[in-house]
Parts: C-alpha cells; structure tokens; sequence
C-alpha cells in the first residue's frame, strides 16, 4: 500500500464504523446471505460473509472508506476464513459447541436466538478486528512522520552549524589583519559556538531514543534492527488476525491449555508471542495464537471472578480481608505479555540478513515473503505438522487435505479427540490432515478436488463397516476392543480403528 493511499484511509472523514454496526444487528438475520450447504450456519467462512454484508451494504458511499471495502472484500472471499483473529475463532467454536448440543433437542426457537447472539458477537469481534488494523495503519503513519520531522530538523541543525562555521571563520579572517591577539579571542570563541551546537545535536539526539508506547502493544522496552519489544494486554492480542498460513486454530486445544495453566499460575506466561509488522503497519500473529486463545479464556475468567467478588463485597469490588481466599487467577498478570514484533527486511537496511542464507535452496516464490521465513524459522523445533510447513506442498493440495479433513471433522464430532495421541477409534483432525498428506493419497488416487477426496473416504469407511460388522473380525486378525468398536459402529466412523485404508 502506498503512502497516499495509506494517508486517504488515515484522514478520510468517515462514518465511525462502530456505530454502522451497531445500528445493523437489529437486521443482521434477515439480510444475511444464505451460506452455501457445505458452510454451517456457525463457520467462520459463513460468519465472515455476513459481516462483509453488513459493511457493504450499512455504511452510505459518502460514510465508506477504503479501508472498510477492503475488509468487506477480503471477508467475502472463498478463503477469508482463513484470515483470522483469536476472538472470530473462539466465536465460531463457541457456536460449533452449541449447535451439537442443540441439534438432538429439536427447539428451534432457542437455536434461532442462540444464533442471533453469536451473530452479535461475531459482529463484535469484527469491528475490533477493523478497530485495531485501522490503528496500527494510523500509528504507522505517525511513526514515519515522526521519523520524517526528526530528519528534517537533523538537517537544519547541521546546515546552521556550517553556516556558524563560516561565518566564525570569516570573521577570524577579518580580525587577523588587525592585530594577533583578536585573532587568539575570536578563534577562542568560534570554539564555543562549536561546542554549543554539538551539545544541542546531542540533546536532540537523546530526546529521539525516547521510550515509545505503540497504542495496541503497550510501552516499548525494546527496540532492536529487526524487531522490537513490547509489553502487551492479552485482550488486545485476541483481536489481532493471524498469518494466513498458520495451522488452523483449534478452540479445544485452546481449552485444554487454558486448564493446564491452573495448575501452574505461580510461573505466570512463559515464552513469547511473535507477530509480524507490515510496511503499512498492520500486525498479524506468527507464533503462539493457541496461548493467545488460552489467556482469552482466562481473562474472561478472570472477569467473572470480579463480578462475583463484587456481588459479594459491593459495587467497590475489594477482596475479601481473608488471603486465603483469593483466587489465585485473579492475581495472573494479562496485561503485560512479552510480545516480539519482527520488522521487514526492507527496514533492516541490512543485505546480509540472519533470516535468509542466500548460499542455501531457496523455497518457492509463493513462500518467498517475511512472514514465510520468520514462521519457518520459529517452527523448526516446534512439533508442527509436515503439511504446515511454508513450501512443502503446494496450496491446492492442501486445500484439498483441510476440505475434506474438516468435512468429517464437522460430520462426526464426536469422533474426533483434540489430543493427538488418541486412542481407537477417534481421529485427531491435525493428524488425521498430516496423514493424508503423508500417504500421498491424492496423488496416488489421482485426486482432483476436495469434494472428491471426500468421496475416496467415505467409500474407505464403508469398506470398513463391512469389515467390521460381518462378524468375523476376529478371525481376520484385527485386535479392537469391544469399546472402540461399539462406539465405531454407533457413529458409523470406522477410519480411527486402523490406518491401512490410507494405502490400499
């Protein structure tokens, strides 16, 4: 994005986008798009079409800005689901969760108003979403005129310097004819004019290498030639989306880490949160958005505890005189997680950067990009899976393996375990995606979409049943527990008892 363009959204005068929504929800079922069959109603890809309806459609041609029909596009598009914040995911899982339950109760009026409140919260987590990139392009442009303005006056301060030079030289020049010793006090005080002008050049210097505070990272503590250090509220990291070639964020995983954390609150969060910093200023996360998901759940935690508190001990909201009763929660810092914001190349002014070794195999074009590289790098010795990995396969295979990995993910929930050392007969989705991959099925079965590659599964799980439910399993050498198989054939998923369907 240029700098004009970038400045037109910055100081374009137009109709707060908070207000548009708001002013929205009231209509936002009936105006809503029809999603496609293969979106439920509560995906994010569905979620996020209505929301760019609202945004096209609410704000007048007068009110819209560049930046508001740019993320109405980018909302719209086939792949927008998998641009994301934490907050959008953990509003699509909440109403993933919902919808299973509700789906055996056949009440069709409390399903319909559990909908329009995820709507209402989707539309939430969106405007924070534009809220937020909105204000990073605006402290962006303010950085680089600040930058611009210390620049301009480093120029002056040095074009007056040389202009006292000469003219303190001029004079000297004059004096000397006059007599020695003029010439002794004028050269003494060209001297200190000098030395003035280089103690004011160094005060300007100083006041430049001021503490910075960024308005949704919090104060600076650090500032190196490729990234810088904040100190950031674990509410504001929610609302920021995530590298579009990140895994597919998973609210259960999420859940499990945030019960884990319980156990040790003592040591606070360890670890880091790394985003990404565009030359246009937007931030987006690399690395850790299943902590930043984990210390959401938390916060809101933490926010019923106070309104509990508060109900017990008044409106003030102090704790109880008793320690012993506070909940130790309550008292885990989340508004100062150490975040690493990694800066592009091109402000590194630094040819021979430690992120690309310019001797070995560079990855495709595609992968050819910052984030690329800074994800590669954190995630070699992170346990993520081949099929993430930027430049091990191509985009449309993994299209495909995700379609028809989340196909069955969606279909049979109760099949599928968020660990990924589960037992028989449940499937793990991450391992389930990384073992297609590995088996080379779409190449071997010649696949050609991901509609297909659903097809090729379906027949394998009905192979299966037939296997399984003719009575001689036993006799053919397949050790099942009784349990596994009699959930297998309760759900009619028989693909997490054995794992040769891959390569027959």
């Amino acid at each position: 994005m240029s700098m004009s363009s970038v400045a037109a959204i910055s100081y374009r005068r137009a109709r707060p986008l908070s207000v548009s929504l708001k002013s929205s929800e009231r209509c936002f079922s009936s105006t809503a798009p029809n999603p496609k069959q293969d979106d439920p109603w509560w995906s994010l890809s569905s979620l996020h079409k209505r929301v760019a309806t609202i945004i096209a459609t609410s704000l007048p041609d007068s009110s819209r800005s560049d930046l508001h029909q740019s993320l109405s596009k980018s909302l719209n598009i086939a792949d927008s689901h998998k641009s994301h914040s934490i907050a959008e995911a953990i509003v699509s899982a909440n109403a993933r969760d919902v919808s299973v339950q509700q789906s055996s109760r056949h009440n069709a009026e409390k399903q319909k108003q559990i909908e329009k409140e995820i709507e209402q919260k989707a539309l939430k987590t969106a405007q924070e979403r534009m809220e937020l990139e909105l204000l990073a392009m605006k402290e962006q442009l303010k950085r680089k005129e600040e930058e611009r303005i210390r620049l301009e006056k480093e120029q002056l301060k040095k074009r007056e310097v040389e202009r006292q030079r000469e003219e303190a030289f001029t004079k000297w020049q004059e004096k000397v004819a006059r007599e020695q010793q003029q010439e002794k006090e004028t050269d003494d005080h060209a001297q200190t004019a000098e030395e003035e002008q280089n103690n004011d050049l160094n005060k300007d210097s100083d006041s430049s290498v001021q503490e910075q505070h960024h308005p949704i990272l919090g104060p600076q503590i650090a500032h190196l030639p490729y990234k810088r250090i904040h100190l950031t509220d674990a509410s504001k990291l929610a609302s920021l989306p995530v590298y579009e070639k990140q895994r597919a964020y998973r609210h259960d995983r999420a859940k499990e880490m945030a019960k884990d954390k319980k156990k040790t609150l003592w040591m606070g969060i360890p670890g880091v949160i790394s985003l990404m910093e565009e030359e246009c200023g937007r931030l987006s996360i690399l690395d850790g958005q299943h902590r930043v998901g984990m210390m959401a759940l938390l916060s809101e935690e933490q926010r019923k505890i106070v309104e509990k508190n508060q109900n017990v001990n008044g409106d003030n909201g102090t704790q109880s005189t008793n320690d012993d009763k506070v909940d130790p929660l309550a008292q885990l810092d989340l508004d100062n997680i150490l975040v690493e914001v990694f800066l592009p190349q091109q402000k590194n002014n630094n040819t021979d950067t430690v992120l690309v070794d310019s001797k070995k195999q560079q990855p495709p074009p595609e992968e050819q990009d910052d984030k690329a590289i800074i994800f590669t790098e954190i995630n070699k010795a992170e346990p993520i899976k081949l099929l993430d990995l930027p430049g091990v396969t191509n985009k449309r295979t993994r299209d495909m393996i995700d379609y028809a990995a989340n196909h069955f993910y969606n279909a049979f929930p109760e099949m599928f375990s968020p660990s990924q050392k589960c037992r028989a007969p449940h499937l793990n989705l991450d391992n389930l995606r990384d073992a297609l991959f590995a088996s080379e099925v779409i190449k071997r079965e010649k696949v050609g979409s991901g509609g297909e590659l659903v097809k090729w599964m379906a027949k394998k799980n009905d192979e299966l049943k037939e296997v399984y439910t003719s009575g001689d399993v036993m006799d053919g050498g397949k050790k099942v527990s009784e349990n596994a198989l009699k959930k297998a054939k309760k759900h009619e998923f028989y693909l997490g008892l054995e794992s040769t369907w891959l390569y027959k």
